[in-house]
């Protein structure tokens, strides 16, 4: 072989070999212009026609994901993307008091504003958002406790989050997927490729993910993080085969490598974009080992029977689904998985022989 061919073969080796790379699939999402962005945004919120699994997730991650040393100063001044909430007709009829909280995992603060009516402490907020995992949380903007008699939540596309009631961790990872799901500007939840996955299947995870493809990819990362932590097994009542093809799709997403989510920096290369908090703290902190799971031990992902779990209500509750059995939680590398792979595969390969 000359030279000139072996460069021909090195060439397309390395652009074929991106495509086969076990753990570097990912669900192709191109930007798009504001119209197509905002046609997907509308397509993500009609209501879902397969079967819920359950009525509701019931169960609770505060003891599945370890807690993140923080330290909390009060703001002089309440941003204005809290004081427009504030008000007699507004979410929070009295008083603001913001804070900066920053955690060790992160050199960027979060801002937390609490309204004196919230249901819900500034310790405890400040605790159950340092659960969600840092390759998540790093996705949330300002987060606003509110007062209310209803436990819910929503999250606004900026990546702010509103919290009424005293709602347990696993709303607050719903939100920060939610957050997630925004940041770049073409949400995940619009998508062709997730609208594709969700007519494949039959079924979602409980009932509140059959009110919207959003809605579903949100409670889809609540089961996932729960499978993650839990020995990639989903809890009981849950089985994976009908719905398979959404579990599939989560497993292709970045934000689910094992190392990134659970590590001990908000500064990870190669992940999706939009992240708002990304600076690595001047000292990394050491990263724990998960809690070990609750017994029981839930249902092996090949075995599922179940039963329900609790989900909140509101444009953001919580709750997800499954994840698959990769101990390494990367992705699943097909061959020519998607058709305009094979096609850009087909094209290098005829380029090299004519050339």
């Amino acid at each position: 072989m000359n030279m000139a061919s072996f460069t021909k073969l090195v060439l397309f080796s390395v652009c074929l070999s991106s495509f086969f790379t076990p753990g570097t699939a990912v669900p192709l999402r191109m930007r798009r212009d504001a119209a197509s962005v905002t046609a997907a945004m509308e397509a993500s919120k009609a209501a879902l026609t397969q079967n819920a699994q359950q009525d509701a997730y019931i169960f609770d991650l505060t003891t599945s994901l370890n807690p993140t040393a923080s330290t909390i100063t009060t703001l002089p001044t309440v941003p204005a993307n809290c004081a427009i909430y504030n008000g007699p007709d507004g979410e929070c009829p009295t008083y603001f008091v913001a804070s900066s909280v920053t955690y060790a995992d992160c050199a960027d603060a979060y801002t937390i504003c609490q309204c004196s009516t919230a249901n819900m402490s500034l310790s405890t907020a400040v605790d159950r958002l340092g659960r969600v995992p840092i390759g998540l949380r790093r996705y949330v903007a300002t987060v606003a406790l509110l007062g209310g008699d209803e436990t819910r939540a929503y999250t606004l596309t900026t990546g702010d989050i509103h919290i009424f009631g005293d709602p347990q961790v696993d709303t607050w990872v719903h939100e920060a997927g939610h957050a997630y799901d925004f940041a770049s500007g073409s949400p995940f939840s619009g998508t062709s490729e997730w609208l594709g996955a969700i007519k494949s299947d039959t079924c979602v995870p409980d009932k509140y993910s059959a009110t919207s493809a959003g809605e579903n990819f949100a409670q889809q990362i609540v089961m996932k993080v729960y499978s993650m932590t839990h020995n990639n097994t989903l809890p009981a009542g849950f089985a994976p085969d009908c719905m398979s093809h959404q579990l599939e799709y989560m497993n292709g997403l970045f934000l689910f490598n094992q190392n990134t989510l659970f590590g001990n920096t908000c500064a990870i290369e190669g992940s999706e974009p939009g992240a708002r908090h990304t600076t690595a703290p001047l000292v990394l902190p050491n990263v724990l080992p998960l809690p070990p799971p609750p017994a029981p031990v839930p249902t092996s992902i090949s075995n599922q029977q179940s039963t329900p779990v609790n989900s909140e209500s509101t444009t953001g509750a919580p709750a997800q689904g499954p994840s698959a059995a990769r101990k390494d939680n990367a992705a699943v590398a097909l061959p020519f998985r998607h058709p305009r792979l094979m096609g850009f595969s087909t094209l290098l390969l005829a380029i090299w022989f004519s050339w």
